[in-house]
């Protein structure tokens, strides 16, 4: 009788804030997701005893019902539908214009696909209102990735963004929460934010409920990033190892520092095609024990010095005569049976991330190993282009390259500059305009005589290419962010001098994720 006292006390509260938050109750057409069929079904009874129309359904409902209730719902003859295991995904209700969060959820994609079903387009629906009743019902419950998943674009902790009264939500939008929910949900990111100790704790929970070691595991199930750990400068294992969860093991120091800074700008790549490639070889040179593969196609090879540029940061060259080949190289840093496949774990987890169609650079497959639109650090790019050999590393560190013997222009281009990181004279405006067009700056001292201005000018009578890389900032927390490959692009139309403002179309239009990242807002 009690706990029924207090659930019924708790949906009374619930109903007090639809009427605070919502529509007239005849307006409202809702969803609530609920933990389990008892729970619906009570939910629906209190309702209904309250004067708002509702029912409930479960996984387990027969079609012809969940029909009935769709179509009932639509016509406003019910208020809510409280459901549990069904409206995740697949089916549409566009007209639904109030949500209700009755349970938690460990999982983000639920969470997206259930507020997704308030989301849709409908004619004549102004807003959705999405109420969240989740309490304190579980400690490992994450607030944070939530509101990530909201404030993609933001550049504030969430911390700061709930002080701040949500500056970044998406045009349209807002996010209020009440002075308790929000001492709450401070306490709660508090708690998560994944120091060094919290992830300790969180492997020593894995390690003890697996009774291994699983690396992809723990990054999937246990709200933790690469580049949560990496940015610590320890691997995985390392911080396994000086938790004392391993026993009778000890990484070589050079190696695991060298594999953590590595892992770090491993946890950004979004190739397929590369990724395939590291599943591949990296393998087959522990087996042959760093033994020169002659096989290799000139791509080929030039992705393995990626691999060894990601590892050492330095041509073979540069580490003087420590090894006689890259393959050597890349052995030494991979010879350690733990170690190794927490590399071969960080791939596996960073291939089954990609959610776009990536592709060559069209016309160039045999000669670059870049894809479209998948991120790659400045040295990766470098060898990419030949212009790190396996040897020796080039010195180059401008924002615009030429190499003549291809007749290719390189531009990276940093997206948002702070003064902090780039000068007046270096603040450029670039920026896409639509998904063909991108507006782009020379640099400062480049006026439309000179040899540079005229190259750029006359770039498709002359034969000559241009190619893209693309960052949002110049840093993602720890690290330094890597480039996205936009592809080549034709000279359109231009406008100054010193600098040159030029409209460049892209030869592939920009799918929406990019375009979204580019846009000038």
């Amino acid at each position: 009788m009690i706990e029924k006292a207090i659930a019924e006390k708790r949906v009374g509260y619930i109903i007090s804030a639809l009427e605070n938050y919502c529509l007239e109750h005849g307006e409202i057409i809702g969803i609530g997701f609920c933990l389990n069929k008892r729970h619906a079904e009570f939910m629906a009874q209190v309702f209904n005893k309250a004067g708002i129309p509702s029912e409930f359904l479960v996984a387990e409902s027969e079609s012809v019902v969940r029909d009935n209730v769709k179509r009932r719902l639509v016509t406003k003859e019910i208020t809510f539908v409280f459901v549990v295991d069904i409206y995740n995904e697949g089916i549409d209700i566009p007209e639904v214009n109030t949500v209700l969060f009755l349970r938690p959820t460990e999982s983000l994609t639920v969470f997206l696909q259930q507020l997704g079903r308030g989301l849709r387009l409908c004619e004549g629906k102004e807003a959705l209102t999405v109420l969240d009743f989740v309490g304190q019902a579980h400690q490992k419950y994450s607030f944070e990735d939530r509101f990530k998943a909201l404030l993609s674009r933001s550049r504030k902790t969430i911390e700061q963004e709930i002080k701040t009264g949500f500056s970044n939500v998406p045009r349209g939008c807002s996010i209020q929460l009440e002075k308790q929910a929000q001492d709450y949900i401070l306490e709660n990111i508090r708690n998560a934010i994944n120091t060094k100790r919290n992830i300790i704790s969180k492997l020593h929970d894995l390690i003890e409920t697996k009774q291994e070691l699983k690396v992809r595991e723990f990054f999937e199930s246990y709200h933790v990033t690469p580049q949560d750990v990496y940015s610590k400068k320890v691997t995985v294992v390392g911080l396994a190892a000086q938790a004392g969860l391993l026993k009778e093991y000890e990484a070589d120091a050079e190696r695991e520092r060298l594999l953590a800074s590595a892992l770090g700008r491993l946890s950004f790549i979004n190739s397929r095609r590369w990724i395939g490639f590291m599943q591949k070889i990296i393998p087959l040179i522990l087996l042959s024990k760093g033994s020169l593969l002659h096989s290799l196609t000139t791509v080929e090879r030039t992705m393995l010095t990626m691999v060894h540029y990601t590892l050492w940061g330095k041509g073979l060259g540069d580490l003087g005569e420590r090894f006689a080949s890259i393959e050597e190289a890349i052995y030494w840093a991979i010879n350690d049976p733990r170690l190794y496949q927490e590399l071969m774990d960080l791939l596996d987890y960073q291939f089954g991330k990609i959610d776009f169609v990536d592709k060559p650079l069209i016309g160039f497959e045999d000669e670059y190993s870049l894809d479209l639109y998948c991120a790659y650090t400045f040295d990766q790019i470098l060898v990419a282009l030949g212009k790190h050999s396996e040897q020796k590393r080039s010195s180059f560190r401008e924002g615009v390259l030429y190499l003549a013997e291809k007749k290719l222009d390189v531009f990276f281009v940093t997206l948002n500059k702070s003064e902090k990181d780039y000068s007046l004279s270096t603040m450029y405006q670039d920026y896409s305009i639509n998904e063909e067009l991108f507006h782009w700056q020379s640099q400062s001292r480049t006026t439309v005589e000179s040899l540079t201005g005229q190259r750029y000018l006359n770039q498709a009578a002359s034969d000559g290419n241009v190619l893209f890389f693309v960052r949002e900032y110049k840093q993602e927390g720890a690290f330094t962010s890597p480039y996205t490959c936009l592809g080549f692009a034709d000279f359109q139309s231009h406008y100054g001098s010193a600098p040159i403002s030029i409209v460049w179309k892209m030869k592939e239009p920009l799918p929406g994720f990019v375009l979204k990242k580019t846009v000038k807002v």
